[in-house]
């Protein structure tokens, strides 16, 4: 059915089609630090390029801007949240200025593109917690 002159370029297509299938979608392409969280908290470096992922715990709205305080997860080849792992990285809070929806965002997948612009500490229970902040570009919605 094919020869072997055919089944070279239809195996170059195909392969070239399957590795763009394998990639975030484009709001979320780029370079990016591979630095988690948790490791952020020990080391912090301001204006950090970051594409971090998680599971949103809580949302805060403010006259000013709106936070999402989210449990970071460890990214699948699409930087969604991995369902495969389970590992927790720490928590992180994105904030944009402008209203979030909390029974939106509430218990939803997301990756968040943009720079951690430091630490701040709020409260987990009786616990000091020190959540990096993200200025947010992009709060992807899985």
């Amino acid at each position: 059915m094919f020869n072997g002159a055919m089944m070279k370029p239809l195996i170059l297509v195909l392969s070239l089609l399957l590795t763009a299938c394998v990639q975030p979608p484009k709001p979320l392409r780029g370079d990016y630090s591979t630095m988690p969280p948790q490791q952020y908290q020990k080391t912090p470096i301001t204006d950090l390029r970051i594409r971090w992922t998680g599971i949103v715990i809580d949302v805060e709205n403010k006259p000013e801007h709106s936070c999402l305080i989210i449990m970071a997860k460890v990214p699948n080849e699409y930087a969604r949240p991995s369902y495969q792992n389970r590992v927790d990285l720490g928590r992180f809070i994105a904030c944009k200025p402008k209203f979030l929806e909390p029974k939106y965002f509430k218990g939803r997948a997301v990756t968040v593109t943009g720079r951690v612009k430091r630490l701040v500490v709020k409260k987990i229970d009786a616990l000091d917690y020190n959540y990096p902040l993200v200025d947010a570009d992009v709060i992807y919605v899985w």
